[in-house]
């Protein structure tokens, strides 16, 4: 109630996009099919582990190992050191990592390479892309510690706001190919909870549109999103940059046209 009260056509977008998503992914999950001549690769993405590393349970067997920030608590190269040491005894054939705001010893350059230089196995990533072949496909990943600037700690950009992030050039350097995004922090309205996600890494994503984005930071904001890339995400994400009624009033309008085209399409098959 007090959600509403604070802001009513936020708090019924979110309702009706988080039904709209639910709706959509059980037809999705209905319908679907996989491609058998198909190589599917398994991701294991992980974030924020904050020096609880040894506590945490097995992680699942996959072909790429992702943690996307915050291996620590306070970032001192102990800590990282081992924390490092962990990751790079998983099995994962692949293992990348990006920093998080906590990790401040990868950003001073002498004590970050002499870390790295200990663990050639793992593959770090800041602000900068790789492509791995695994499976007989080539993947294109990009890295970035970066999220907007929030207290003194490391990593940390001018918060760009929502109405200006068209016009920011943050996350201009993410190559228009990429297949996986690896960034510590969340984009604007996507798992972010309480709207603390960037608007300008929101803009990116439709620019470069990823086939897997991978993100913590926002430890509340944790789970899986999936994604559409059309009208009604679009008339959601203009709502949470400060929407009107009529905005509210797209987003019912496209919602309910997706959702008879899924419902035709499942009858269909």
């Amino acid at each position: 109630w007090e959600r509403f009260l604070s802001s009513p056509i936020l708090f019924l977008a979110r309702l009706l996009y988080t039904v709209h998503y639910s709706a959509t992914n059980s037809i999705s999950t209905r319908s679907g099919t996989r491609d058998p001549s198909q190589q599917h690769i398994r991701l294991v993405c992980i974030s924020d582990t904050h020096s609880t590393h040894v506590a945490q349970p097995l992680l699942p067997d996959g072909e790429i190992l992702i943690h996307a920030g915050d291996l620590t608590h306070s970032g001192t190269p102990t800590e990282l050191e081992d924390a490092l040491r962990w990751l790079s005894a998983q099995p994962h054939p692949v293992k990348i990592f990006i920093a998080g705001n906590h990790d401040a010893a990868l950003a001073n350059p002498s004590e970050r390479d002499e870390l790295l230089r200990a663990y050639p196995q793992l593959i770090y990533l800041e602000d900068e892309s790789i492509t791995v072949n695994v499976r007989g496909r080539e993947l294109r990943i990009y890295g970035s510690p970066r999220t907007p600037k929030h207290g003194s700690w490391p990593f940390q950009y001018p918060r760009v706001r929502a109405s200006l992030a068209t016009n920011s050039d943050v996350w201009s350097s993410i190559p228009p190919a990429t297949d996986i995004l690896i960034t510590h922090g969340p984009p604007l309205s996507h798992l972010d909870r309480n709207g603390s996600g960037c608007a300008a890494l929101m803009d990116a994503l439709w620019r470069v549109r990823p086939r897997v984005h991978v993100f913590g930071h926002m430890h509340v904001g944790r789970g899986v999103e999936r994604v559409v890339w059309g009208r009604v995400q679009k008339a959601y994400e203009d709502i949470c940059r400060g929407g009107s009624y009529m905005a509210l009033a797209r987003l019912v309008w496209w919602a309910a046209v997706e959702r008879v085209r899924g419902l035709r399409r499942d009858t269909a098959e």
